[in-house]
């Protein structure tokens, strides 16, 4: 009872005595009031805990309670960090406005603690107290993850890679899911279990090189796993692009060994071995085949130039493999695109010189494929796209086509030593050598004791002498500059003029002697009708052509005609015109002389030799009226 109330109660009490005072019969009361107390008492929160854990994805938090001495009506509220998250009802039950999810905590510092302060009032006073709700994890709804552990490799590992599971078709551009390649091209992605897709990479560079691939220039593999690391490399992105899973038909279109597979097995692990070599180097050919497409028609008409490129290679017939093959690329280059319309003089170009260059694509441990695959994208690139601008030289496309490293070494930025040449094997000319007794040798079946037999030859070449093994034993093989030479004519040649007796490898240099004659060292006159005869280039006059008309196999390069620029074997060649169905070549290793070739069948610049006879550049053709295959 407040004071004021105490002091008008007891005014009145001395009022009423006062004025009941003396007779009258008056009563007077007991003296004291009826009301014995009504103070007012503060409510009272009872909870005893008050950091409270409960599990995620429901609403449910806690209760507050609370007592009132007085028994008046409570009401309960929120303030604080965390309590806009929540709601209390009149009986003071806290419930989440939503449910929480502990993988994404809507709490201020999102720790999945949720903090506030709870009051219960009687109206005029009230108490208060911190409460926390921590949010628990409900494993049930966990999401589970997977990785997808590979490789990026073009011509060797790429480093810095964006790496990801495409959310739309051909760009990482909106995925989810992304990481970086490292160093060695390896990556790691991880993913919510049951995710699929196609894995991509876009941009990296070339450790070796530091050549930097742009956003735009991607790799993609359709048919990731997640049980064994894979590879992401050109010919994944040959499939992917064509929509094909046929890996089979692109390995033997390619001449890539069946056993080879293209998913999973690295080849640059292993380089000596002939088939991840021969793997290492399409990938290489592929990736720079590209960039020059993309450089030469920038904006498809329809389907991706990498597109047109798979489907080519699928399409191709015959036994050629190679991508290096002028045949090939000249068909494919002329059916590109409808946009895509060079003259036949650029076609010729390009088609000589993009095969020139990807035939001297070779595979090392000294990262050769770097070097290649930097001078292809930039260098190769730029000049092809000069031909068709019109800026480009007969000079410079000459000497990629025919002098290929000479056009690396001094036209490009190359910085990967000495380059071998894959090719020399075509400057060499191979002749059986085999005797009859004492009498005489037999080169390629040819008496050279009864027949003059010329072979020529030019700086550059070898001739090698193929014996059977009791030839030489018996008959020891030299040359001389002494036409029918004795064992102690001063005439005899060695290494220094480029003989090797060894091997019986005759390799063309400056010092090797204009005319040479083989003897035998036991027998005189065994060779005494042959020699061997350097020139400065080959002609019509050096070479008996009259009558060989029956077909044959050139090795060599080109010079001239729609095929310019095919090297290798050159099947069905004719020293004589067949007709009006044949087209005329000249060829870079025979100046001067005019080969005819079916205009429907044979190979340009093919892999492997026929069966057809070898051309070779001597005088012992047929001169007969009757034809025949040599003397």
């Amino acid at each position: 009872m407040n004071t004021l109330k105490k002091v008008n109660l007891l005014i009145c009490f001395f009022v009423i005595t006062a004025c009941g005072g003396g007779g009258g019969g008056g009563s007077m009361g007991d003296g004291y009031g009826s009301n014995s107390g009504n103070m007012n008492s503060a409510p009272n929160i009872t909870n005893t805990t008050f950091a409270i854990s409960v599990e995620e994805n429901q609403t449910s938090a806690f209760t507050i309670t609370a007592t009132d001495s007085d028994g008046d009506t409570l009401t309960y509220s929120l303030s604080g960090t965390d309590s806009s998250q929540f709601a209390v009802s009149s009986s003071g039950v806290v419930t989440f406005s939503s449910a929480p999810d502990y993988e994404n905590p809507a709490d201020s510092n999102t720790d999945n603690v949720y903090e506030m302060t709870a009051t219960v009032s009687d109206g005029s006073l009230s108490d208060s107290e911190d409460f926390s709700v921590t949010v628990t994890n409900d494993t049930s709804d966990d999401v589970t993850t997977t990785g997808y552990d590979g490789t990026i490799l073009v011509m060797g590992p790429i480093q810095g890679a964006t790496v990801c599971i495409e959310a739309s078709a051909g760009t990482c551009t909106g995925a989810q899911y992304t990481t970086t390649s490292a160093q060695d091209g390896t990556f790691s992605l991880t993913v919510d279990s049951g995710t699929s897709g196609v894995i991509r990479s876009e941009g990296g560079f070339d450790p070796v090189t530091n050549l930097q691939f742009m956003e735009n220039e991607s790799l993609a593999l359709s048919q990731p796993v997640t049980d064994q690391n894979f590879l992401v490399t050109p010919l994944s992105t040959m499939l992917n692009e064509f929509n094909s899973t046929d890996y089979e038909t692109l390995k033997s279109k390619l001449g890539i060994d069946s056993n080879f597979m293209i998913r999973f097995d690295n080849p640059f692990s292993n380089l000596d071995s002939a088939t991840y070599n021969k793997a290492a180097v399409v990938n290489t050919q592929a990736a720079i085949m590209y960039d020059i497409l993309n450089a030469l028609n920038p904006n498809p008409t329809s389907n991706s130039n990498t597109y047109k490129f798979t489907e080519s290679v699928f399409n191709r017939t015959g036994s050629e493999t190679s991508l290096g093959d002028t045949t090939f690329i000249k068909d494919f280059l002329t059916n590109l695109d409808s946009g895509f319309s060079p003259s036949s003089q650029q076609l010729v170009d390009l088609s000589a010189g993009i095969s020139a260059y990807m035939q001297k694509i070779y595979a090392n441990s000294s990262n050769s494929l770097s070097h290649f695959t930097k001078a292809g994208v930039t260098e190769l690139a730029v000049l092809m796209r000069s031909v068709l601008d019109g800026t480009s030289t007969t000079e410079e496309i000459d000497k990629l086509v025919f002098n290929t490293i000479n056009w690396i070494n001094e036209n490009t930025s190359w910085a990967g030593g000495t380059i071998s040449d894959n090719e020399s094997d075509l400057n060499i000319t191979s002749y059986t050598l085999s005797n009859n007794g004492s009498s005489n040798y037999l080169v390629d079946s040819v008496n050279t004791s009864s027949t003059e037999m010329v072979i020529y030859v030019r700086e550059g070449d070898v001739i090698k002498f193929e014996a059977s093994n009791s030839v030489t034993a018996s008959h020891p093989f030299k040359m001389s500059t002494v036409q029918n030479a004795t064992a102690s004519d001063s005439g005899i040649i060695g290494s220094s003029e480029g003989w090797d007796e060894s091997t019986l490898t005759l390799t063309v240099g400056a010092n090797t002697p204009d005319t040479i004659y083989p003897y035998c060292d036991f027998h005189s006159g065994m060779y005494s009708e042959g020699k061997i005869v350097k020139v400065s280039s080959y002609t019509q006059s050096n070479i008996d052509v009259t009558s060989s008309s029956t077909a044959m196999q050139v090795k060599g390069t080109i010079a001239s005609g729609p095929f310019k620029g095919a090297s290798g074997f050159t099947y069905k060649v004719y020293l004589s015109s067949q007709g009006d169905d044949d087209h005329p070549h000249t060829f870079y290793e025979y100046p001067g002389l005019t080969f005819y070739m079916p205009d429907t069948g044979g190979y340009h610049g093919s892999e492997t030799s026929s069966s057809d006879e070898l051309f070779k550049p001597k005088s012992h053709f047929s001169t007969s009226s009757s034809g025949g295959s040599g003397y």
